[in-house]
């Protein structure tokens, strides 16, 4: 295959999934059967990236074996447009596939199965040696075509457990190890807290929580009331109290949140031309509604309020009579469009590392295309041995993966900042100068990302936006009259003035 059966192969799937798709022609029974028949193809295209993949490996390998896992890795995840821990797991399957289980390679490569049922069987077979692995996949492999994927994972652990018990318990012992807490966004401005530990801990850990939310909701804590809460809600508020550090009266959540919206959103004040209602970013974890987050900055303030200490709350904590908590406002300052950071106001001094803060703020999380990684390492673009300033430009937060990887033989990473570069960029019609960091792969491969807008991707302007004039009053003339809207249109309103928290940050913006 050369390089114009690729260009041939690219047109054949685009006509197929194009506009010009022979669907509307199709009978139903037709139609059902081309679906079967791609999900045919599908695996048959996983089993052929992964000879590909295993094929890349063995080569580069052959040239330089320093960190060739991590960096094949990191080339394949970008060209698979995936994380770097994905792109990993891929390459560590297709030599799994192609050198010790061919009866699971060959389901793959018919059809038979999707990408997905290899990946269980191979995780089921990591631990074991390779004659091992082999006997799972000559048993299993055969059934795959007849097998869902966790029919599949439960037949190949079952296999396992009965070749090499010893190699499962040890996995099972090593996999203590990894235990954590993590946290990921989900939909209507929630998000998940997973703590992976050992089972007998973890159930128990439940199953305690359940037993006090149903003596809360049942009316048996002389401490807390329900509050209209359901099992589920009492059982999550008690732990994320615990957890956060709020769990007795008095106390605050010991940490720090960073909340990015605009002036208008906050206060109804700034640019008439946006919404008061434009969502808020938390970096890391995405858009927030903003009368959301107005109502959690005002907790601690109306927390301040005296109130009978004894009165139980919907939230289970009674309330103090005064708060110790602390809403800061930085400013942070724009390019004209405000799509892009450029400078932050540096007057508070209760913390370090403004610079590093700014990068976090402007990148949001790691900077290689896919990745989508918490920011962790604040790097340097141009390294500093090179010469490589430690500035805003030269800088970009990235996962520690990706940093690491971007020293390996063969990577590289530069920017075309437009703070040092006056050249820019048309898109939509509009000129917008861009930020673009430029990833170099060892095969000359190049990747571009840009950060998002400073409020998160879907919010960049369309168009120039109109520009408010105003005529100046005549000499002499006294108070203005009042300004006349358009019968059925109302100017947007603006939120009160009604918190002591809102005051104090308008006479600090004004």
């Amino acid at each position: 295959m050369d390089r114009a059966d690729v260009v041939s192969f690219r047109e054949d799937v685009a006509l197929l999934a194009g506009p010009g798709s022979p669907a509307a022609q199709l009978t139903d029974r037709e139609r059902l059967d081309l679906v079967a028949e791609l999900e045919r193809v599908k695996g048959a295209v996983a089993a052929a990236q992964a000879r590909l993949t295993h094929a890349l490996r063995r080569s580069r390998e052959e040239l330089d074996l320093r960190d060739v896992a991590r960096s094949v890795g990191s080339e394949v995840a970008l060209a698979r447009r995936c994380s770097p821990s994905l792109g990993d797991r891929f390459v560590g399957l297709a030599r799994a596939l192609v050198d010790e289980m061919p009866a699971t390679m060959s389901a793959l490569s018919s059809g038979a199965c999707s990408e997905r049922h290899a990946v269980v069987v191979a995780r089921a077979t990591a631990v074991l040696p390779v004659e091992a692995r082999a006997e799972v996949d000559r048993r299993v492999g055969p059934l795959l075509g007849r097998l869902g994927v966790t029919a599949a994972e439960r037949a190949a652990h079952r296999v396992a457990a009965e070749l090499d018990a010893a190699a499962v318990v040890r996995r099972m012992e090593e996999a203590v190890r990894s235990r954590r807490v993590t946290v990921r966004p989900a939909p209507d401005g929630m998000a998940y807290l997973s703590v992976l530990g050992q089972m007998v801990d973890v159930v128990g850990t439940h199953a305690a929580l359940l037993a006090r939310a149903r003596s809360v909701v049942g009316g048996q804590c002389a401490d807390e009331l329900p509050g209209g809460r359901g099992v589920g809600a009492v059982a999550a508020d008690t732990a994320l109290r615990a957890l956060s550090g709020r769990g007795s009266p008095g106390a605050v959540q010991p940490v720090e949140v960073h909340v990015v919206m605009t002036d208008r959103a906050l206060l109804g004040i700034g640019d008439p031309q946006r919404s008061v209602m434009e969502p808020a970013r938390v970096p890391g974890h995405g858009s927030v509604p903003a009368s959301v987050i107005r109502s959690v900055l005002r907790r601690p303030f109306a927390d301040a309020r005296p109130r009978d200490s004894s009165t139980p709350t919907t939230s289970g904590v009674p309330d103090r009579a005064d708060s110790d908590a602390s809403v800061w406002l930085r400013r942070l300052h724009t390019s004209p469009d405000g799509r892009d950071l450029v400078a932050m106001d540096a007057r508070r001094r209760l913390f370090t590392g403004l610079l590093r803060r700014m990068l976090v703020l402007r990148d949001d999380v790691c900077v290689t295309p896919w990745c989508g990684a918490p920011i962790v390492h604040a790097d340097h673009l141009e390294p500093a041995r090179d010469g490589g300033p430690t500035s805003f430009v030269n800088g970009s937060g990235a996962c520690a993966r990706c940093n690491q990887v971007k020293e390996a033989p063969g990577w590289s990473a530069s920017v075309h900042d437009p703070l040092t570069s006056p050249e820019a960029r048309v898109e939509d019609g509009l000129s917008r100068p861009r930020r673009e960091v430029v990833v170099a792969t060892p095969s000359g491969r190049r990747y571009v990302s840009s950060p998002p807008p400073l409020l998160g991707w879907g919010t960049d302007v369309v168009g120039v936006r109109p520009t408010v004039h105003r005529d100046p009053a005549p000499a002499g003339a006294g108070t203005s009259p009042p300004r006349r809207h358009p019968r059925g249109s109302r100017p947007p309103k603006r939120p009160l003035l009604s918190s002591r928290l809102e005051r104090t940050l308008c006479r600090s913006l004004t």
